[in-house]
């Protein structure tokens, strides 16, 4: 029997995997999706307003289960589609985590949905303070890329006319509540911008999708589909062409070479076989998240690439960047002590953000280089996290319990690390999963600039609170655990010199040119915003790179 070959296929249903996997079925393409999981069913997988004394553990999890089930998505109403078989190690002295959805649509079902568009000021920061190399691409090239997304997705937020943010096409904005109309005053006070963050979720209903019914229940699953998730707005799409041939429970193992050392297929074990199956395709796009695809092409060893395929620059899996995660300040809003509670955390806290202000003028001005931005939170949060800081016993502690809900702010930073030499992802050369795979070895350390920007976040946001008549409480002493942000980049990073970086412009790796990265792996490094929106800007312009290369001829015939 002749081996069925398929177009393209697409390792990961994410954010880079979904975006590939509908444009590529648009243009007509066949594609052969491969999923390490299953498909999550909103309304079995999802919280569905369920309420914690609803649940077993009262939403606190099995305690059997704590030492797998980490990070605050992976809990007791989504436990059931995160990774808990395929483990990682870390390096001496390397602090990790790595929460991971292996559900149809990866982290797209959970997600923060901050959806800020990178601007030209992230991508020549080079150039401006010496450090590392500018990006292969210029703002005005992923600019109508950024357009495009926006409008597929919808996204909510104003006009905002700094240069920090680029402003883009938007859906009315959230509302803003009584904590942000306080805060914003005193952040007007001490020279700090706070603005409608740009979020991914609706606030009228948008191409067939309804508008958010605050719940806020958002990052343990919209089960309307009212914020964006590949399950909700790509997928069924994609599958509406009738191209598409998604393939769920597919560990994908490594990139199957020809003779020529081009990508023939795809090599995978199935979760519940432990058979290894192969598929084969003209062309393969490899968007598992930035630490997986390095695994994969690493683990994709053959006598045409030694070291790991499309590594002859010895540069997959470097330069692994995160984003720094951490309270930098705390208390509460005395002018709203007593006040009557009502629902006003309804989109999960990302109403409001203070996007970038350090080193605007001068890339020098503070004593560290580019800069980071915090989402405020606080108001009648489901549970109150202040707890522990409300002395008294009984009624007495309970009436001061209620008199301060709807009271408590907080600020959390959002800081991006360095590239760096020392950070970086190898295979463990003694440890395989549950499937026979080298799992992925972590090397990393918070760099100096990043924990500059964290002790300068904690004075500000500190500073802040006191500006706007707040009673500021604490700072934590330190941050969260490196891969608390689930925004790691950088591992094959895209660059014009093959010596030194794994994909061109157009995350088309230098080797092989019918092996495509689509996912925050090809970034050079962090930014102040969050990931999401620039992998599906960069995933549809190199998707439609592709679609080209397939018009041509280049990648056989379609």
């Amino acid at each position: 029997m002749p081996k069925k070959i398929c177009d393209v296929i697409v390792i990961g249903t994410g954010a880079g995997g979904g975006m590939a996997i509908k444009t590529l079925c648009d243009a007509g393409l066949k594609v052969c999706a491969l999923n390490a999981g299953r498909r999550a069913d909103p309304e079995k997988d999802f919280r569905n307003h369920r309420m914690p004394w609803e649940m077993k553990y009262r939403s606190f999890g099995d305690p059997k289960r704590k030492e797998i089930s980490y990070g605050y998505m992976d809990n007791e109403y989504t436990q059931d589609v995160w990774e808990h078989d395929v483990g990682f190690t870390t390096a001496p002295g390397t602090k990790w985590m790595w929460p991971r959805c292996n559900a149809v649509g990866g982290k797209t079902n959970f997600w923060g949905r901050s959806s800020a568009r990178f601007g030209e000021i992230d991508f020549r920061a080079a150039s401006l303070d010496g450090y590392d190399i500018d990006w292969p691409v210029t703002y005005d090239e992923i600019a109508p890329y950024y357009t495009r997304v926006e409008k597929m997705i919808g996204v909510a937020s104003t006009v905002q006319n700094r240069p920090s943010n680029t402003d883009g096409s938007y859906l009315p904005p959230f509302h803003y509540r009584c904590i942000d109309r306080i805060l914003e005053a005193g952040a007007n006070k001490v020279g700090i911008p706070y603005l409608p963050d740009r979020i991914a979720q609706l606030t009228v209903e948008h191409e067939g999708h309804p508008a958010c019914h605050f719940c806020g229940n958002c990052t343990t699953g919209c089960d309307v589909g009212a914020f964006f998730s590949t399950p909700w707005f790509f997928l069924p799409k994609a599958e509406a062409s009738g191209n598409l041939e998604l393939r769920t429970n597919a560990v994908a193992k490594n990139i199957l070479v020809d003779e020529n050392g081009r990508a023939a297929g795809v090599a995978y074990i199935d979760r519940k076989t432990k058979q290894e199956v192969e598929v084969y395709g003209r062309a393969v796009v490899v968007a598992a998240s930035c630490v997986e695809s390095a695994r994969i092409l690493l683990n994709s060893k053959s006598r045409q690439w030694p070291a790991g395929m499309a590594n002859s620059s010895r540069q997959v899996g470097r330069n692994l960047c995160d984003h720094l995660y951490g309270q930098s300040a705390s208390g509460y809003l005395p002018q709203l002590l007593g006040q009557p509670s009502f629902p006003d955390h309804v989109s999960d806290t990302t109403i409001a953000w203070m996007p970038r202000w350090q080193n605007l003028k001068n890339p020098h001005e503070e004593n560290f280089i580019r800069g980071y931005s915090v989402y405020p939170d606080g108001g009648c949060t489901e549970f109150p996290w202040y707890a522990d800081r409300v002395e008294g016993f009984g009624s007495s502690f309970k009436r001061e319990m209620k008199r301060r809900y709807p009271a408590p702010v907080s600020f959390g930073v959002q800081a991006p690390s360095l590239p760096s030499a020392t950070n970086y992802v190898d295979l463990d050369p003694e440890v395989k999963d549950p499937f026979g795979i080298p799992v992925a070895r972590l090397h990393f350390q918070w760099d100096e600039n990043v924990m500059k920007m964290w002790e300068h976040s904690k004075q500000t946001c500190a500073d802040l609170l006191r500006a706007a008549g707040g009673e500021f409480e604490s700072s934590a002493d330190h941050p969260e655990m490196p891969g608390f942000s689930l925004h790691e980049t950088g591992t094959c990073r895209m660059g014009n010199d093959p010596k030194h970086f794994v994909t061109n412009r157009f995350g088309q790796t230098h080797d092989v040119p019918n092996l495509y990265i689509c996912d925050a792996s090809v970034f050079l490094n962090c930014t102040d915003k969050t990931t999401t929106l620039s992998i599906l800007a960069f995933t549809l312009r190199t998707c439609d790179h592709m679609v080209e290369k397939f018009r041509r001829g280049e990648h056989g015939s379609a």
